[in-house]
């Protein structure tokens, strides 16, 4: 038996029809559910979330295809949800109907609007009339629908109605809706994965700007950015990877890795590795690794870089370079260079083999040859000269080192300190009669610089003597003060500079007076040693006229004498 397939379409037609309309009567209660709105000039999408939120009604629609952002009025008390929606989408091209317990919402262009609504379309907005109070309550739209842009699909799934009219039926849900509901809930996430949404895109693949799957469209932000010579993108929200450079106007969230470099215009949050260049035109937050140089103009990561780390602004975390490391404002991190480290302004911990520079307050600062800071707060150790330029409250330690004021320990060669410990003596001694020093430093930490002769006998002898010491200072009251040194100084004898060794060592314990604002007296004994190898050319003996007296006159071996007394310094102090 042979079956046309003419004669088979009507039989088909009727079976759906069927099906429609069984699935129709089932689904009245819905529709017929009792509500109260209330709404007047606001966004359609504010007045379907307002009914969903009372009365747990779901609507479904796409924003591509329905405009939810033109505004509508409507006001009724107690009535079916029909006849709400009808009020509500009456000067609109919107229809409805209910599948699987859900309001699907489309727009008909062929849906003729309301007579107020034509009119309102050829003119301007009128004030409404004035109406008496009623138990239901109609107001239609009072301007016409508004052209705006539409904006993207917000709803969860997209639904695309044949040109029927809403039917309205009593009985459950037909499973043929329900089967129509469920392929249109996977069609829209079909149709997301490969279709525009809020500017997003799952992925995209570029070989050069403009050859790639976003074309000319550079706004877009994707999961997975796939570049294989140059792509320029809106935004990374996952993982790019290129294999020369990756350009993205806005944010990089996640991982972004080029062989040449990364160009991002504002943030990036995640990791960064390039191999050559990282940049970044605003707050770089993770890693940041390049084989040349990263740039950043603010940084709340780890930098490592081969050659150099440039942060425009303030750095958190840590850098890393070959070279240097450079940032213009404040540097809270851990900054290690090779050559040298600089900020603008305050800095953590700083170490480089050549020095660093801080524009504000440095807490520690390690440096080959010099470090420089405003105020120092813990450590400032360099390898020839220490500057502060303003307070130092910590150590210092250097061949020189130099402060306007200190309140911690300067440990060195030289110490200069602005408002610090300098005074200037005149004193005698038993060993050498007439002597200069100069004291440098603080109360807690100075240098003491000697020079002293004897008084010439007259026989054409004479020595002199060229010394280094270090001191401290206690405080007893507002004018007097002890002093606790120990002094090396190397005695010449019947010559310009002796280079055998002739050498007194002393401990010094000096109570000082202040006389007047700018000078004082001071006395105290010293404890004296000299080891000398100096022999005298007519006996053979090791002595030295510098020794008044002796407690201990010891031989340490065949060349080596020893020597001790005790004695006695006074002086004036400027």
């Amino acid at each position: 038996m042979t079956i046309n397939n003419q004669s088979v379409k009507p039989f088909i037609t009727i079976y759906i029809t069927f099906l429609l309309a069984g699935s129709a009567f089932a689904q009245a209660g819905l529709l017929s559910k009792r509500v109260t709105v209330n709404f007047d000039k606001v966004r359609l999408s504010e007045a379907l979330a307002s009914i969903t939120q009372q009365y747990q009604v779901n609507f479904s629609y796409s924003s591509d295809y329905v405009n939810v952002r033109q505004r509508v009025s409507a006001r009724a008390q107690n009535v079916a949800l029909s006849a709400a929606l009808d009020l509500l989408f009456e000067s609109t091209r919107i229809v409805y109907a209910e599948i699987g317990g859900h309001i699907v919402l489309r727009s008909d262009p062929n849906k003729p609007l309301s007579n107020s609504g034509k009119q309102e379309e050829r003119k301007k907005k009128r004030p409404p009339e004035p109406v008496e109070e009623a138990p239901v309550i109609l107001t239609k739209n009072e301007e016409p629908p508004e052209e705006e842009p539409v904006a993207g699909a917000d709803s969860v799934i997209s639904i695309s109605m044949p040109d029927v009219q809403p039917v309205r039926s009593d009985g459950k849900l037909h499973p043929f809706d329900e089967t129509l509901l469920n392929f249109e809930k996977w069609r829209y996430k079909a149709e997301w994965t490969t279709q525009n949404g809020n500017e997003k895109r799952i992925a995209q693949v570029s070989v050069l700007p403009l050859i790639g799957t976003n074309f000319r469209n550079d706004d877009i932000t994707n999961n997975i950015s796939m570049n294989v010579l140059w792509g320029n993108n809106g935004g990374v929200d996952g993982l790019e990877v290129g294999g020369g450079i990756n350009m993205v106007q806005r944010d990089v969230k996640g991982f972004q890795a080029a062989g040449l470099g990364n160009k991002v215009g504002r943030n990036v949050t995640g990791t960064q590795v390039g191999g050559l260049f990282n940049y970044t035109g605003g707050t770089t937050r993770g890693l940041q690794a390049a084989g040349i140089v990263n740039f950043a103009h603010k940084a709340e990561a780890a930098q490592a870089a081969g050659l150099m780390n440039i942060v425009e602004n303030d750095v958190t975390g840590m850098q890393a370079s070959g070279l240097f490391n450079k940032v213009g404002g404040h540097a809270n991190a851990l900054q290690a260079a090779s050559l040298f480290n600089a900020s603008g302004g305050n800095s953590k911990v700083q170490a480089a083999g050549a020095f660093n520079i801080s524009g504000g307050v440095a807490k520690i600062q390690f440096g080959g040859v010099f470090n420089m800071a405003k105020d120092v707060e813990i450590a400032q150790v360099g390898g020839v000269f220490n500057v502060a330029r303003g307070e130092m409250r910590g150590l210092q330690i250097g061949l020189i080192n130099i402060s306007d004021t200190v309140s911690g320990v300067p440990i060195g060669l030289i110490n200069i300190v602005k408002r610090g410990y300098n005074k200037f003596e005149i004193y005698g001694s038993e060993s050498l009669h007439g002597n200069l020093q100069l004291k440098l430093g603080a109360k807690a930490f100075y240098n003491i610089f000697h020079v002293g002769a004897r008084v010439p006998p007259g026989d054409g002898t004479y020595a002199w003597g060229l010394g280094y010491g270090i001191g401290t200072v206690t405080t007893v009251s507002e004018k007097t003060t002890l002093n606790w040194e120990l002094m090396a100084i190397h005695v010449s004898e019947n010559e310009a500079w002796t280079n055998t060794l002739n050498s007194i060592g002393q401990f010094r314990f000096l109570w000082h007076y202040q006389l007047g604002r700018s000078i004082g007296f001071f006395i105290g004994p010293t404890a004296n040693v000299m080891i000398s190898q100096l022999r005298n050319p007519e006996t053979g003996k090791i002595h030295s006229p510098v020794v008044p007296y002796t407690l201990i006159d010891e031989d340490l071996n065949q060349n080596t004498n020893l020597k001790a007394w005790v004695g006695v310094n006074a002086g004036f102090r400027f």
